[in-house]
């Protein structure tokens, strides 16, 4: 087995494909949080290959001390399981890294069938050279056992090194709100919401000008495998994409387009197109940040709601529709946050997609 370190972009497509469907959403931190940890060089996300095909991942979390490591993420992809993969990926992790700690959730569910799942989990870590720490944790409202595989035998010292993590990540009012580490026997565990990041400033988000040359940084952006694969492109070059900008100007076009500006930086597109052609929805939207730093922290969600407001008064729209394959979550909250609703499921060309629509509320005369 050997393990392949992973870049932003491969991480963003792992998030998506594999983690958002292996892991609850109060256990899986923000695309964005990994991606902050990764410009700080204390995280790494890693494929597990055999003979070069990917069997599995691990996403691992250095402290800044230097002491061990928090093995933050592991999973095996789905229909490569219960092959021994799980543990042959664990014996590749201690061979090339000492000094391994985790969390497991505690089996407190008021599910039985729960209980005996996180149960099997907690097996199967000590089966692979694990063994349970004398501390529990809880973050963000989840009850986690702790464990270690390693030559330290000091709990508190693990413990410490544990407690850095967190403690070298967030403020120290957002660490006392949200992380509880060590979990002293008796305390209850804090409700919180699930994972959440914590936000220093909070960007400036705008909409600016359309312009040719936007539109052609706009298809060097987004002309990767990744943003492709949640929002399919008509145009194949450069040349194709400002023509099309240059359609949008006259004066009977049929659709129309802003830049989503971050702080006075171009960072993606939003736009409708069908404006009052035919019947269905008076227009249908559109939009991308393709900046995976801004991903999930409600840059879309923010620019579509500008935009909608912008668009309803300039075209007197009353409804307005969208487009979305079924299996990218993080559009459909953006548009559910925007007052869309669930029109309709449907497959095409093998793909299953959704169809949204919002109606604009009117002012009463």
């Amino acid at each position: 087995m050997e393990l392949k370190p992973l870049n932003k972009a491969e991480l963003t497509a792992l998030y998506y494909e594999e983690m958002v469907y292996d892991f609850p959403k109060s256990e899986l931190k923000p695309l964005s949080g990994m991606l902050r940890l990764m410009d700080k060089g204390c995280y790494r996300p890693l494929l597990a290959l055999i003979d070069g095909e990917t069997v599995g991942y691990d996403i691992l979390w250095l402290p800044q001390t230097g002491e061990g490591v928090l093995l933050e993420y592991l999973g095996i992809l789905r229909g490569k399981r219960n092959h021994g993969l799980g543990g042959a990926l664990l014996t590749k992790l201690k061979e090339e890294y000492s000094g391994m700690f985790g969390e497991v959730e505690a089996p407190d569910s008021p599910d039985p069938s729960e209980n005996d799942l996180r149960r099997h989990r907690v097996g199967f870590y000590i089966r692979n050279g694990f063994r349970m720490l004398d501390y529990d944790c809880a973050l963000f409202g989840v009850h986690f056992n702790c464990i270690y595989c390693g030559s330290e035998t000091d709990d508190r010292k693990i413990e410490a090194a544990h407690r850095s993590v967190y403690a070298n990540y967030f403020s120290p009012a957002h660490f006392e709100c949200y992380i509880q580490l060590p979990l002293v026997p008796g305390e209850e565990v804090k409700p919180a919401p699930e994972w959440l990041e914590e936000v220093f400033s909070t960007p400036r988000i705008e909409l600016g000008e359309r312009t040719a040359e936007t539109a052609a940084v706009y298809f060097q952006k987004v002309n990767n495998e990744i943003i492709r694969r949640t929002l399919p492109q008509k145009v194949k070059s450069v040349g194709e994409a400002v023509a099309d900008f240059y359609i949008t100007q006259r004066p009977d076009a049929t659709s129309f387009g802003r830049t989503i500006l971050v702080d006075g930086h171009y960072a993606g597109d939003v736009w409708c197109y069908g404006i009052h052609q035919g019947d269905g929805p008076d227009a249908m939207v559109s939009y991308c940040v393709f900046e995976p730093r801004l991903w999930g922290i409600g840059v879309a969600t923010r620019a579509l709601t500008l935009f909608l407001a912008e668009a309803a008064e300039k075209y007197a729209l009353k409804t307005v529709g969208a487009f979305v394959y079924a299996d990218h979550p993080a559009s459909i909250r953006v548009l559910e946050k925007n007052g869309f609703r669930l029109v309709e499921e449907f497959t095409e060309d093998g793909m299953v997609s959704r169809f949204y629509q919002f109606d604009i509320p009117q002012e009463k005369a």
